[in-house]
């Protein structure tokens, strides 16, 4: 089978969930405490890897009680870590995770996540295949994405980018849209990424395919989500669940949809699937720990909905 190839942070997550936003001077009690594993690149090799893909996931942890866990849970769900560094002076990046009414906020704090280098994805690309896939988001910087999405497409992989953390269109390097095959944001990323403060996806996913991106996916939370190409759009509906964390909701679509593409999938069976791991992971609290399995997805596609 392919491989999926991940690049990118992998973050130990403490989600609190909150009757009220932090104010200076002020105590607020969690009302759920959850510890679990995270960073959008080690939650989209995860949640790929749990609906059977074979993922490889390249970063860096600690060499502390964290980035151990981190590495014994990847372990046993079976992500390959080969390419996953244990730093000896860095601490394993941390994030903490506010959610109020289902809406997270986010205080992060980087530091083993930002020591990958060129080398680095060097050895860990050396062997990619032309049936391999590169997911990579921007938790790195831009430069290494632009560096390791430039040896994907040398190899004759497919790319497929997910453009989060993304807070402003300065920091984005248009130099290097034409080599990613599939991106998928949200309208607010694709707003950043287009220089449009449009609400309408259609003009936003326009926009991005005259920059030379081939597959347009923007996600619309409970709206669902759009496949844009340049004659093409399908669009899929959200499923009802019962929601009570949307934190890890974005990168088990994401990851989902990884697999649907290694797999050749069509774009409507891509979709309905990533649509349908991304709803599971909003009935679960956490990031990691609310990842579905393929069985969990494969009922709730027997079940019916959107």
């Amino acid at each position: 089978m392919p491989r999926i190839h991940v690049i990118g942070a992998l973050v130990y997550d403490l989600v609190f969930n909150v009757p009220d936003w932090i104010e200076p001077n002020r105590a607020v009690h969690a009302s759920q405490v959850t510890l679990s594993p995270g960073g959008k690149a080690l939650n989209q090799a995860a949640a790929a890897r749990l609906l059977g893909a074979d993922v490889a996931l390249i970063g860096c942890v600690g060499d502390d009680l964290f980035g151990a866990q981190m590495l014994q849970e990847l372990r046993n769900i079976g992500v390959n870590i080969d390419h996953v560094i244990v730093h000896d002076s860095a601490r394993t990046s941390l994030a903490s995770i506010v959610v109020k009414d289902m809406v997270p906020g986010f205080i992060g704090a980087p530091d083993a996540s930002r020591k990958i280098g060129q080398g680095d994805i060097d050895k860990a690309l050396r062997n990619l295949q032309k049936d391999d896939l590169l997911l990579i988001d921007f938790e790195i910087p831009q430069e290494l994405v632009h560096y390791a999405l430039t040896l994907a497409k040398k190899a004759g992989a497919t790319t497929l980018v997910n453009p989060a953390p993304f807070f402003t269109r300065d920091a984005f390097v248009f130099g290097y849209l034409h080599l990613v095959d599939v991106i998928i944001p949200n309208k607010f990323e694709a707003q950043l990424i287009a220089g449009d403060d449009s609400d309408d996806p259609d003009e936003l996913a326009s926009r991005l395919l005259n920059m030379g991106i081939m597959q347009v996916v923007m996600t619309l939370g409970e709206d669902g989500c759009v496949l844009y190409e340049r004659e093409r759009k399908l669009e899929q509906s959200a499923f009802t669940v019962a929601v009570v964390d949307t934190t890890g909701a974005s990168d088990a679509f994401v990851g989902a949809y990884g697999l649907a593409m290694i797999k050749g999938w069509s774009g409507k069976r891509a979709l309905k699937f990533a649509t349908a791991a991304a709803g599971l992971a909003c009935s679960k609290h956490g990031t990691m720990l609310s990842l579905p399995r393929l069985s969990d997805v494969k009922s709730l596609l027997r079940a019916g909905g959107k």
